[in-house]
């Protein structure tokens, strides 16, 4: 039976090399799929950072954008410039018409405010806030009238964290405000010119903004 064994031999033997390509085969088509599942990680793993960038830069926009609002009409209604240094402003927001407070062209606590920044890097405006259902008797007793001579910068400061002085934070991490007006006297002065810059933890961004006062006028 020699060639009988002989057949059956070869038989196995043809069958056990296709089973050995075949082997060869997925493991070759296996390597490939990595291959091409790691390329597609790292290209996915890049797009989404690049979204996720560019989804941050808008929404930074998007906050100099409301800063830049919230500046603009600060200013734009603000009567005077009272005084101006690194880091912060200070105006005069003009005589009220609606409060108990007479018309006397001077400045008046609820009058006084100031654009900051804080140690912390809060760009703030500090204003007067009278409580709900304070009465005209105690909105008199507390809205001081400042002399002419009144050194802004140290009164809105002593001003901060006291009961009727607000603040209003229109922006986090600010680094640098500075400004210039179109007058060496700053009440006279009918235009200014900010710029404010924030970090936002990936690079600095600037807003620069002129603004003329609409209704310009000095105190006293």
């Amino acid at each position: 039976m020699p060639v009988i064994v002989g057949l059956v031999q070869s038989r196995f033997a043809r069958k056990a090399a296709r089973r050995g390509v075949t082997l060869v085969e997925l493991l070759i088509g296996l390597s490939i799929t990595a291959v091409t599942c790691g390329i597609l990680a790292v290209l996915i793993n890049a797009t989404a950072m690049g979204t996720s960038t560019q989804n941050d830069g808008r929404r930074s926009l998007v906050r100099l954008q409301s800063m830049k609002a919230v500046l603009e009409d600060e200013f734009v209604n603000a009567r005077a410039i009272l005084a101006t240094g690194s880091n912060y402003v200070v105006y005069w927001t003009g005589d009220g018409t609606t409060g108990p407070t007479p018309v006397n062209g001077a400045v008046n606590f609820a009058e006084l405010r100031m654009l900051d920044i804080d140690a912390s890097g809060n760009l703030n405006v500090y204003c007067c806030k009278w409580p709900s259902g304070m009465n005209s008797t105690a909105i008199l007793a507390n809205d001081t009238e400042y002399a002419a001579g009144t050194d802004w910068r140290a009164t809105a400061v002593a001003l901060k964290g006291t009961t009727y002085y607000s603040t209003n934070t229109i922006a986090q991490n600010a680094t640098s405000l500075t400004c210039s007006l179109d007058s060496a006297s700053p009440t006279s002065a009918k235009m200014i010119n900010l710029q404010v810059v924030i970090n936002d933890g990936v690079v600095a961004r600037q807003l620069a903004l002129t603004v003329t006062l609409a209704n310009p006028g000095t105190p006293w």
